[in-house]
């Protein structure tokens, strides 16, 4: 399982690459990736969405909020991309774990 923490994120956007190429079989296709950057109006405010079975996990500034899938945010924003997109595996790499670069992802 992987466990994030929001403060280390400066938004590089290597996890949702990585993932995306783990899914893809060495293509870099960031729609087909578990995990992507949750951006919202307001500058330099952003974090991490992480789809799992049955729900959505989103990593903010505030900390962490665990959503059942189709449930929205209290901010409201930026929710529906992640929800058509297949539920991490907790693949054997963890590939997103592996090239977060300021350990914002970790495996638990």
């Amino acid at each position: 399982m992987i466990e994030i923490d929001p403060q280390l994120c400066t938004a590089c956007g290597a996890c949702e690459v990585a993932c995306s190429l783990y899914r893809e079989e060495e293509v870099f296709t960031t729609m087909r990736s578990s995990i992507i950057l949750h951006r919202e109006e307001v500058r330099n405010y952003f974090g991490v969405m992480l789809k799992r079975e049955g729900e959505v996990i989103l990593g903010r500034p505030e900390g962490v909020e665990i959503m059942k899938e189709g449930e929205s945010s209290d901010t409201g924003g930026g929710g529906k991309p992640i929800l058509l997109r297949e539920p991490c595996d907790d693949c054997t790499n963890a590939m997103c774990v592996r090239f977060c670069p300021t350990g914002c992802l970790k495996e638990v």
